[in-house]
């Protein structure tokens, strides 16, 4: 009996430990929440992701429907919300180079702007 008390215990604070790590946000930066004074389109990111997103193996012609070369997959992803999740609160996106405050400001104003394509 108290072996498996002890148990539910541990694994309750596990997943507590393991949610609290999952939605770790990230407050913005004065630049990033600075005002969307331009249009930014789909076309507007494309340079940003050719060189963050649309890499070896990670948003590119490899994976179909995570193909961020294409408007509508992209689109999807952000009515979703997972763009201002994981690019804007979680800062997980890319992995690896992480964007720039002024960079993380243009996705947002993309979302903002109704994530126009042209």
């Amino acid at each position: 009996m108290k072996n498996s008390r002890t148990l539910i215990i541990f694994s309750f604070l596990a997943l507590t430990v393991i949610l609290a790590c999952k939605t770790k946000k990230v407050a913005p930066s004065a630049e990033e929440t600075k005002a969307c004074d331009e249009k930014v389109t789909f076309a507007t990111l494309q340079p940003l992701m050719a060189k963050s997103c649309n890499t070896g193996g990670c948003h590119d012609e490899s994976r179909r429907k995570m193909n961020f070369k294409v408007y509508s997959n992209f689109k999807h992803v952000g009515d979703e919300g997972e763009i201002k999740e994981h690019v804007l609160m979680e800062k997980n996106m890319p992995p690896i180079e992480k964007l720039t405050s002024e960079e993380l400001r243009q996705f947002r104003c993309w979302i903002e702007g109704g994530m126009l394509e042209k």
